[in-house]
């Protein structure tokens, strides 16, 4: 980074190059398998073995929003895929929107991200709990067992982090084998077993109209994709990112796709709908149903639970790179990009867990179960498509700036892929319904405070850092 100027009384330091890393001292980069493996580790959690139950009440029309996602999803991906390619620099969603709009629309994206992957984790963490009780044969309803394996999930993973990158890497490609087991079986053993017997539930069993019910059943189903950017987002700790992230985000994303909509039309044929509706591990129950022994249904949940550390501990490095890269910016408090010996941005981690640990907690003493599930997950609709549709607006502006237009056949795909994914975004905050959106708009709220003293803090200190304003239209 540029050596800081005085100019006033406001220190003022030239931007850094945005196509350059965030400074690490790490010499264990990820090659397209861990960049693969992170994609694939941090989308497939436990949220997909919860969701079936999720979209249950909603019958085979919830497939037809499964879809609708799948296809956004992808969108998205290779919306983050050609970004990179473009500012092949850390910080994914943020490091775009900060690039094309300034510092503001910076901060936004990033907070917005940050509490992306700070209440993602607060949620898989309930999915979580669901199958360590059904791994044990243990009921769901003691609170105080269920808080303490919530903070087992939360923080081991910080832990692991803790330890150094290498861990990371080596630990998520192992979680990754382990975890696409139970999608496998189910999308190819139990779909044949489901399409057998077919006893597929209603339609529409809500009578209500079948646009708002795609809409409703989208929003539940995004949480279950979050992290199609995982790459990007990490592009500082990635080999040769420019070609190595693309790739990754493409081959993860479809591999995620294919698991999810198979393996969830295959519990919805084996499973009854009112069953579903009153469990949070349809898995577990599934199996148990396919061969009649309760033992089966307990170690499903064993992959189950090894997928959810899994996702817990990639998401835990990325809740971490976001602010680190936004902070290294000068637009998030300076702390952020402060590392352990090992490399690991520790208040990150720290701060990120802790805001996890208040939501798992808060959500459990309040509405618990499946309830609160659903509500952590659409509010992480709403703040990670927030980012997606500003990554979107960069994207369009990148594309239609004169000097930096591909050929018309890389134009009219980009654009197209661009536009889609920013449609997809604003269909999913407003499919959110309105108390996850105004628990959101309060967390951002938090946020621009956060911001605008922070900003105070270093004007009236002299060490303002100016990393970028909005560029001129």
């Amino acid at each position: 980074m540029a050596r800081p100027h005085s100019e006033g009384s406001t220190t003022v330091e030239a931007p850094r190059d945005p196509t350059a890393p965030v400074p690490s001292h790490t010499t264990h980069l990820l090659k397209v398998p861990g960049a693969t493996a992170l994609i694939i580790g941090g989308v497939i959690g436990t949220g997909v073995f919860t969701l079936p139950s999720s979209l249950a009440p909603y019958g085979m029309l919830a497939i037809v929003g499964l879809l609708v996602v799948t296809v956004g999803a992808i969108a998205v991906g290779l919306m983050f895929a050609s970004l990179s390619r473009r500012i092949p620099r850390a910080g994914g969603p943020y490091a775009y929107a900060h690039e094309e709009f300034g510092d503001v629309t910076g901060f936004t994206a990033a907070w917005s991200y940050w509490l992306t992957t700070a209440v993602g984790n607060a949620g898989i963490v309930v999915s979580w709990v669901f199958y360590v009780n059904a791994m044990f044969g243990w009921s769901s309803d003691n609170l105080t067992r269920n808080l303490v394996i919530a903070m087992f999930g939360l923080w081991i993973p910080v832990g692991i982090n803790f330890i150094g990158l290498n861990q990371v890497r080596r630990f998520q490609v192992i979680t990754v084998f382990v975890k696409v087991v139970p999608l496998v079986f189910m999308a190819t053993i139990g779909m044949w077993f489901a399409i057998s017997r077919w006893e597929f539930p209603e339609w529409n069993p809500t009578g209500g109209l079948p646009w708002a019910v795609i809409t409703t059943t989208g929003a539940l189903v995004l949480f279950i994709y979050l992290g199609v950017e995982d790459a990007s987002s990490a592009a500082g700790r990635v080999e040769n990112p420019a070609r190595n992230v693309p790739r990754a985000t493409i081959i993860g994303t479809l591999a995620c796709a294919a698991l999810y909509v198979l393996s969830t039309v295959a519990i919805f044929g084996l499973v009854p709908a009112s069953e579903l509706s009153n469990t949070g591990a349809p898995f577990s129950v599934a199996m148990a149903d396919l061969t009649g022994a309760s033992w089966s249904g307990q170690a499903i949940a064993f992959f189950a639970v090894v997928s959810g550390i899994g996702a817990l501990n990639g998401l835990t490095l990325l809740v971490a790179e976001v602010p680190r890269a936004a902070a290294a910016d000068g637009i998030f408090p300076r702390a952020f990009t402060r590392l352990t010996s090992r490399d690991a941005p520790w208040v990150g981690l720290l701060l990120s867990a802790a805001l996890a640990t208040i939501l798992v907690v808060v959500s459990n003493i309040g509405e618990g179960g499946l309830s609160a599930f659903n509500t952590l997950i659409l509010m992480t609709g709403i703040t990670s498509a927030l980012p997606y549709f500003l990554s979107a607006l960069a994207s369009g502006r990148l594309l239609l700036t004169p000097g930096k237009r591909p050929h018309p056949g890389a134009l009219a795909r980009d654009l197209t892929i661009t536009v889609l994914a920013a449609a997809f975004s604003v269909w999913c905050i407003f499919g959110s319904g309105l108390t996850p959106i105004l628990l959101t708009a309060a967390l951002m709220v938090v946020g621009y405070v956060v911001f605008a003293l922070d900003r105070n803090r270093r004007r009236r200190s002299g060490t303002l850092v100016v990393a970028k304003q909005a560029p001129s239209a």
